[in-house]
């Protein structure tokens, strides 16, 4: 009872480990779809980054063309005797023009700036978050590795248990073989043994015939001196052959051929039924009522026919 105890218990700590093994797993799958999308967030908000880098960079370059140019025309301006209402005019013209084209691209430079700077704070923010997510996703594998090595150490724990008992089942099974054994030979035995003592041999003839075949022999002294018959008994060694073998529990009637009869043997007529005579003989059949008694003195039943 223990050990189907104690195999439930780790049954239902494996369902309930393999339970929260889905459980995170399921989490960390939506993790991951998260981490996925912000991922493509922050490779675009880099890709913008680069975007507005290289923008605030052309700009730059033209700034730096706009100033060469004016740095041209006041050279030119200082090298040259210019007319004031002609040549003059046309100069102040061009650098204010140049001035103007400056200006703008300082704004747009400006905005640019503006546009670069929410854009990194951006990205160090999605960065800051990326570093969060990268921790959780590692308590995540933490959480399903110690999961793993307890289920791992409850099935060691199981298999060794299973192991033991399947060894003490064995051990079982050899003695229950062998107590098996034993049981078939005791009933092999006993079985021999009722069947020993169930055995019951008769036979039936004329006195004649039964000496000679040696069951009977005559003992004494002749009725008479000279003449007469002298007294018979059975013979001290039967031979079973020369009897019908009968169980003595199952076999309870004797068939007796046409004539009168008597028991010779030990056996007591009042514990069996017959057509008896006034004589005391026996015809017709000889039913056993009471075997146990009946049987008692010997196993072997001497009828001689009259």
């Amino acid at each position: 009872m223990r050990f189907f105890k104690t195999t439930s218990v780790l049954l239902l700590s494996a369902a309930m480990l393999a339970a929260c093994d889905n459980g995170t797993k399921q989490q960390l799958a939506t993790v991951s779809h998260v981490d996925s999308l912000r991922v493509d967030s922050l490779s675009n908000t880099r890709r913008d980054l680069l975007d507005e880098v290289m923008t605030s960079t052309q700009f730059v370059n033209q700034i730096n063309t706009e100033l060469a140019k004016a740095r041209a025309i006041a050279a030119s301006q200082k090298a040259v005797q210019l007319d004031e209402n002609t040549e003059g005019s046309k100069v102040n013209e061009e650098r204010r023009a140049v001035v103007a084209r400056i200006t703008h691209l300082v704004a747009r430079l400006d905005s640019v700036q503006s546009r670069l700077d929410a854009t990194r704070r951006q990205a160090r923010a999605m960065n800051k978050k990326d570093s969060t997510l990268l921790t959780q996703v590692a308590e995540y594998e933490k959480t399903i590795t110690d999961l793993q090595a307890s289920a791992e150490k409850q099935r060691a724990e199981f298999q060794t248990a299973l192991d033991h008992k399947s060894a003490e089942v064995a051990t079982l099974n050899g003695e229950v073989d062998t107590l098996v054994k034993v049981r078939n030979t005791l009933d092999d035995q006993v079985h021999s043994l009722t069947a020993e003592k169930n055995t019951a041999y008769y036979v039936i003839g004329t006195k004649e015939e039964l000496i000679k075949k040696g069951i009977l022999v005559e003992e004494g002294h002749k009725s008479f001196l000279l003449v007469g018959s002298r007294p018979v008994a059975p013979a001290r060694q039967l031979d079973p052959s020369a009897f019908t073998k009968i169980d003595r529990l199952t076999d309870r009637t004797i068939q007796l051929p046409q004539g009168t009869y008597q028991i010779v043997s030990r056996q007591n007529p009042a514990f069996a039924e017959s057509e008896k005579r006034p004589d005391g003989k026996l015809s017709g059949s000889l039913t056993i009522d009471q075997p146990e008694q009946f049987w008692a003195p010997s196993q072997f039943l001497i009828i001689v026919r009259s």
